[in-house]
């Protein structure tokens, strides 16, 4: 299955802004949503993903018809 992440300015403003604060490139950022350990909030039905020092929260489409996952990232935490 095919990932896509929207980097989309105006839907993700608020994850790119935290990227930047953290010093976190797009590529970690990929890395720990294919890698990470992967756990769904129950209240949102987001999916919060851990690698190394940090986390995403995103919520994730799957297009079964075109093979396609997607991922729009809403925050980025360090912890």
């Amino acid at each position: 299955m095919e990932l896509k992440i929207n980097w989309d300015h105006k839907r993700c403003k608020h994850a790119l802004c935290r990227m930047w604060l953290r010093g976190l490139s797009l590529d970690e950022v990929e890395r720990g949503v294919v890698k990470g350990k992967k756990i769904i909030q129950k209240k949102t039905k987001l999916v919060e993903s851990f690698h190394r020092f940090y986390s995403i929260v995103y919520d994730e489409k799957i297009y079964k018809q075109r093979n396609i996952r997607k991922i729009y990232p809403i925050t980025v935490k360090v912890w």
